[in-house]
């Protein structure tokens, strides 16, 4: 079966000059990704994201309590890491998830990291633990995204910290979001107003410029009060380079590891759930880039 080389565009130091941007007709001001010699060394809420215990396998959701909404079957490319499927590690991890392969997508020691075990010289990328993760790549993309979780959950709250089964709050996750040049900012959707092409037209744009894009998305009021909020989250990733088709995203989705292509217009106005959003229906909210 063919498998998504995303990670592989601009995760891998080796391949690291494939990152070169292409170039969009417009979008929010943001630096070029870096390149060549350089690039090369180098969950859900009561308004945040997570799927069921496992959305890969399904069960019950904490505080929604209800199990994550079923789409049409339709499998992506699935995006691995080394030897192993790059999922997100339980039910509440899909941000930390999602915000791991998004430094990793800038760090090329993460990168590294992450699918060999080994460091280069160098800072120690924060969603690296400080101990040594023992296994393989699977367990070191478990244990970033731990790391990562922790990080979002403090001071979440003011001073106090974000409850670990609720997943990771838009706002924890803008602030930890790590990208070489950018910072990010929580930007609300509502997915059938005029303003949402838009807002993911500024996804795009990001996208082509070799920027990800955390994407939070959720259902609606029809599947309850609990369903209209955020509940999951994906990442609108670059496409490989001269391959981008206008007016789509590539969407990295953590509960099965496997990025799909979605025309935009299938994110606009939508009345169900899709595959690519996890199962659930809605782009809520997306973290957009803006310069550091």
């Amino acid at each position: 079966m063919a498998e998504s080389h995303w990670h592989r565009w601009q995760l891998t130091a080796p391949l690291a000059a494939l990152s070169r941007p292409v170039r969009a007709a417009a979008g929010p001001a943001a630096p070029v990704v870096p390149t060549g010699p350089a690039a090369a060394a180098g969950g859900h809420v009561p308004v945040a994201g997570t799927v069921g215990p496992s959305a890969a396998s399904g069960g019950t959701e904490s505080p929604a309590g209800t199990s994550r909404p079923r789409a049409a079957a339709a499998e992506g490319l699935p995006v691995l890491l080394g030897d192993a499927r790059a999922r997100q590690v339980d039910g509440s991890t899909c941000g930390s998830a999602v915000l791991v392969m998004l430094a990793a997508t800038g760090d090329p020691a993460l990168a590294q990291w992450l699918e060999t075990g080994r460091l280069p010289a160098g800072p120690r990328p924060p969603e690296v633990p400080a101990q040594d993760v023992r296994g393989g790549a699977g367990e070191r993309f478990a244990a970033a995204q731990r790391q990562v979780k922790a990080a979002t959950g403090r001071r979440a709250l003011g001073p106090l910290p974000w409850p670990a089964s609720l997943g990771t709050p838009p706002w924890t996750a803008a602030r930890e979001a790590r990208f070489p040049g950018v910072r990010y900012r929580v930007r609300p959707v509502s997915d059938s107003s005029p303003e949402a092409a838009d807002v993911l037209g500024l996804v795009e744009a990001a996208n082509r410029r070799g920027i990800p894009v955390p994407v939070y998305v959720g259902g609606d009021v029809r599947g309850g009060l609990s369903h209209a909020v955020p509940r999951h989250v994906v990442l609108a990733v670059p496409p490989p380079p001269g391959a981008a088709l206008p007016g789509t995203l590539q969407v990295y989705e953590p509960a099965e590891g496997s990025v799909h292509t979605v025309p935009v217009s299938d994110l606009l106005g939508r009345t169900g759930p899709h595959p690519a959003l996890g199962g659930w229906t809605h782009v809520t909210a997306v973290l957009l880039p803006v310069p550091a």
